[in-house]
């Protein structure tokens, strides 16, 4: 009977291990199709399984009927059951949507996103590597709830978008946030999307707390992506686009333009206008081009200029060493003539483990740039560029040459008007203006792991920065088209400029992590050291024999040098704990401790603390296995903040050179007090409470985070006027005003997948209400601009002035053309019918007065700031095909459009609706007067709200058995558009403009088409 049963068993036995076949393949990740190291692979059910190797291979034994289940830390599992007979099973793992998996980057370290207790938002440049921006900061725009980013200017070479979290809590500070990239505080916007793995943006006072006095308005924080164990993976990115100006302003052209300019000096009292019938004519007929041309000055400065950009990357290694190595090119024009940029980028990660349990790394990152412009520059905010020479200095009655070659710069009637027009062309060709940086930063690490759970890691890194600056200007000469020279400058001039400055700073951490039943305990401690140092230096020299010799030695007269030198050094010691009982109570506590060289010693060290807790409510009991609620947390956070953006020696009196006085009749050379200091100062405080509902829905395919929070700052820096007789042009800073920030956002995105079709859409909205609450007593105070206010109840920089009440009509007139003074107030100049009319709001003693005057009847006008931010983005995915849309915008923001008021220069075609007897209800007041129609009033304030796609991309993606006859594990083919379309109230002028432009001189938005690929091998 044994002998049977054991023929029995052997024989089950030998037909088991029949049914048994090996299976072989590689896991990779869908996203860029590179192996996976250390996926856990098992036999469902059983506890038979293996893990992929460095190249992401496996070998792994199963049933012929067997299910095999993929898992990865940050992908979704997979189960799979291989085909009878198959015996190579290739994976391609996705990566997680699930926020109970998903992992975000916080300060000096990851979480959970499930597990976080403050405001972080996260970006991945996933979406973004394709779209054509020289700076990678303007592509979060209107990505990010409560992020105002602005695209002021996009000159090649020096777009610098503007950034704001949650508001501004400043008025004489830094207003930008604090960026760390890789643990270095530094700069992302020349880092390229392709080497960005993630940005976080830390929001509220228990995120970004640990950072102290760098963090009152907020923290960026920047990985870049590092070399993963396996096979050597090669990706190249190419994109090519054409830009052209995103708006261009349509100025009058010749005939129009001598109508309004007429018309505007008979309306201020000559007897005749600068131009005939006879010459309006031939401006029409177009037959004497030299003396009355028809120039379009804004076709002439603009151009579809080309864009390409070139990434190569690498990366792999083996268990003890990984690298990354990428670099990346960069070659834009201008749609403006005469402006371009090149820039090239080298970067590299290596990290070693020595032991078990040391390992240690070294990152290294520099860029190239050079910027060319004109030596007028290109474009400003304070009346100057040739942006603004287009609109202010240019008439399209001059042309661009003349019949015998020579630059055009006066028209016919010169000798009348005796206006000489700018000449764009002639602007950007003569002379030369560039600008060189040289960037390099590194960092050198160890991760030392002392047991089991206590960490220790310690960095040193530095950041050098050199900007060397060349403008030579040329002797010239401008002539009228007979010859004759009208204005030349016969002095050539050279002025070099050197910028540098190096950074250095020294950080350990020290981790300690304990889990203990359902106890998650996490300590953090920490110290930081900083300093940095800038130089200046500058050469200046007249009169070189030619204008082709460009070196200081060549010039003879008026030499002149000038340089300056700052330097500041900061102090610091951190910690932080997190508790988390079972996935369900969270509690988190920072505090810091600084030390700043930019305060006297008494005033010189802060502390800021913050705590912050969450409950998921999801993982309590009354909630499992709801069917809807896949995750539910509430949130809410308090903490301080601090902010040092100031002058390094504020508190410490100063002196200027270059004074000169008189002692015994002769000029002395000598130093004087320029400003005040106030050895007393201390740092702004900003206080930010937050609360904050996250939550998903049905199987995690719809998440929702919202936010309520008030951000208060206290003892703001304000320098209050002071009177003359004190003698020194700038009062001390005070700790003295106060500014709050209120106001929610919220964030809602949805994704599913219907077999191979794939759809999401991401939408975001925020409301940010800006109050100034004190400015050390005072009701208000008046902007050195003259047109903007700080007033207590009001935003930071309110438009200020008169109240426009239409227009002055003929019945407000006497018979005799004088004002009817008993029914209207006295105003500006010579009034007449159509001028604009102010309402007569106080007087010297609180009440109307029936005098215009801006001492008592201007009063708020206009918000720089918007009531709403908003973006929603949709996209979609079928088999290969891939599509995205994203719209940006703002709605209830105001801007001066101040650009047709003036008596110079030329105007846009929407001054032809100007007021006359038989146009009452014209856009626009009678010509002339500019003494009262050009004041600063709600008149000229326009609302700024707009509607933008910023970006529309189609692709596609090659199928794998194609490409891989190629060796090519990924290809891709795009199209893409940005800023394809504008839905605005401003047709002349880019809403997104600063509120100080108030002439539109910012270098304008592109739109731009392009296409690219993408490769991975």
């Amino acid at each position: 009977m044994k002998s049977i049963l054991v023929l029995l068993s052997v024989f089950w036995f030998s037909v088991h291990l029949s049914a048994q076949v090996q299976v072989t393949g590689t896991v990779t990740s869908s996203d860029d199709g590179s192996s996976l190291p250390g996926v856990n692979i098992v036999v469902k059910g059983t506890t038979t399984g293996a893990i992929t190797d460095v190249d992401g291979n496996y070998a792994l034994m199963i049933p012929e009927d067997g299910t095999v289940v993929f898992t990865y830390v940050g992908y979704e599992s997979q189960e799979i059951t291989p085909a009878t007979g198959q015996v190579v099973l290739d994976v391609a793992l996705h990566v997680s949507t699930n926020v109970m998996e998903e992992v975000v980057v916080v300060s000096y370290g990851v979480k959970k996103k499930a597990n976080l207790t403050g405001s972080v938002a996260s970006v991945s440049l996933d979406q973004l590597e394709s779209i054509p921006a020289s700076n990678t900061a303007s592509l979060l725009q209107g990505r990010i709830a409560g992020v105002s980013i602005s695209n002021f200017s996009t000159q090649p070479g020096l777009d610098d978008p503007e950034i704001f979290i949650r508001g501004i809590g400043t008025l004489n500070s830094g207003a930008k946030p604090l960026v760390i990239v890789d643990g270095v505080e530094s700069s992302f916007s020349q880092i390229p999307p392709g080497d960005i793995k993630s940005i976080s943006v830390l929001k509220d006072a228990a995120s970004a707390s640990i950072y102290g006095v760098r963090a009152a308005n907020g923290v960026i924080l920047v990985t870049t992506s590092a070399g993963k164990s396996g096979k050597p993976t090669v990706k190249f990115n190419m994109n090519m686009g054409s830009q052209q100006n995103l708006v261009k302003p349509k100025l009058l052209g010749s005939v129009d333009f001598a109508t309004v300019r007429n018309a505007w000096e008979l309306a201020d009292g000559a007897t005749e206008g600068w131009y005939t019938s006879e010459e309006i004519e031939t401006m029409r007929n177009g037959s004497d081009p030299d003396h009355y041309a028809n120039t379009d000055w804004i076709d002439q400065a603009y151009r579809t200029a080309l864009m390409q950009t070139y990434h190569l990357s690498i990366d792999g290694g083996s268990e003890k060493v990984t690298y990354r190595l990428s670099s990346e090119y960069l070659n834009q024009e201008g749609t403006m003539i005469g402006t371009s940029s090149e820039r090239i980028n080298l970067r590299s990660h290596i990290q070693a483990k020595l032991s078990e349990k040391l390992s240690v790394g070294v990152n290294l990152f520099g860029f190239n740039k050079r910027v060319d412009e004109p030596i007028f520059n290109a474009s400003g905010t304070n009346n100057e560029g040739l942006n603004y020479f287009l609109r202010r200095h240019t008439m399209p009655t001059v042309p661009t040459n003349y019949s015998n070659g020579e630059f055009g710069f006066v028209d016919g009637a010169y000798d009348l008007h005796g206006k000489m027009s700018n000449n764009i062309l002639f602007d950007s060709s003569i002379g030369d203006r560039y600008s060189k940086l040289n960037h390099l930063e590194g960092q050198a690490y160890a991760d030392w792991d002392i047991s089991k759970d206590l960490h220790f890691k310690t960095s040193f890194a530095f950041i050098d920065n050199a900007i060397a600056m060349t403008r030579f200007k040329p002797t010239y000469q401008k002539y009228d088209a007979e010859g004759e020279i009208v204005n030349e400058n016969t002095l050539n001039s050279l002025l070099n400029t050197l910028t540098k400055n190096t950074k250095y700073q020294l950080e350990n951490l020290l981790t300690y992590s304990k889990s203990f039943d359902k106890h998650k305990l996490n300590i953090l401690l920490g110290q930081s050291a900083q300093s940095f140092r800038e130089d200046y230096n500058s050469g200046y020299i007249e009169e070189f024999p030619n204008n082709s010799i460009h070196v200081l030695g060549g010039g003879v007269t008026n030499p002149a040098v000038d340089g300056w030198a700052y330097e500041w050094s900061l102090s610091s010691f951190f910690g932080r704990l997190n508790y988390n009982y079972d996935d369900k109570y969270l509690l988190e506590a920072n505090v810091r401790r600084d030390g700043s060289s930019r305060f006297a010693e008494e005033y010189r060290y802060g502390v800021f603390p913050s705590f912050s807790a969450g409950w998921v409510l999801s993982n309590e009991s009354f909630l499992d296995g709801n069917k809807i609620i896949s995750f539910l947390k509430l949130r809410g956070s308090w903490g301080q903040l601090g902010n040092q953006e100031i002058g390094e020696y504020a508190y410490s009196q100063s002196f200027a050179t270059g004074y000169n006085y008189i002692i015994d009749n002769s000029r002395r050379g000598g130093v004087a007090i320029r400003e005040l200091a106030n050895p007393e100062l201390t740092w702004e405080k900003t206080t930010i409470t937050d609360i904050g509902l996250d939550f998903n829905l049905f199987d995690h395919k719809i998440t929702v985070v919202a936010d309520w929070f008030n951000k208060t700052s206290n003892d703001v820096l304000v320098r209050l006027p002071i009177p003359l007789i004190v003698g020194v042009d700038l009062a001390p800073y005070q700790n003295i005003g106060e500014i709050q920030n209120t106001g929610w956002e919220v964030a809602v995105g949805y994704q599913d997948k219907f077999g191979d079709f794939s759809f999401y859409t991401n939408v975001n909205l925020s409301q940010i209400k800006n109050e100034i609450l004190n400015v050390g007593g005072r009701e208000d105070w008046i902007d050195g601009t003259y047109h903007t206010i700080n007033q207590v109840g009001s935003p930071i920089g309110s438009f200020y002035g008169l109240v426009a009440d239409g227009y002055l009509t003929e019945d407000d007139f006497l018979s005799d053309g004088s004002l009817d003074t008993e029914n209207n107030a006295t105003q500006y100049g010579n009034m007449k019918p159509g001028d604009i009319k102010y309402k007569d709001i106080s007087g010297p003693d609180d009440v109307p007065d029936g005098i215009i005057s801006e001492d008592y009847d201007r009063e708020i006008v206009g918000n720089p700031f918007p009531d709403f931010m908003y973006g929603f983005t949709v996209g979609a995915g079928w088999k290969g095909l891939d599509f995205s849309a994203f719209f940006q915008g703002v709605v209830g923001v105001d801007r001066w459009q101040w650009y047709n008021n003036e008596a110079d220069g030329n105007y846009t075609e929407a001054i032809l609706d100007y007021w006359t007897p038989t146009k009452l209800n014209a856009a626009y007041p009678s010509l002339g007067n500019s003494e009262n129609n050009s004041k600063w009033s709600s008149f000229w304030v326009e609302d700024a709200s707009y509607l933008r796609l910023k970006s529309l991309e189609i692709g596609y993606t090659l199928p794998a058995s194609l490409t891989a006859k190629a060796r090519i594990s990924r290809a891709r083919i795009y199209f893409s558009a940005y800023n394809l379309l504008s839905f605005t109230k401003m047709i002349d002028y880019d809403p997104e403009r600063l509120p100080t432009d108030i002439r539109a001189g910012s270098y304008a938005q592109s739109k731009i088409f392009s296409f690219g690929l993408n490769l991975t091998f």
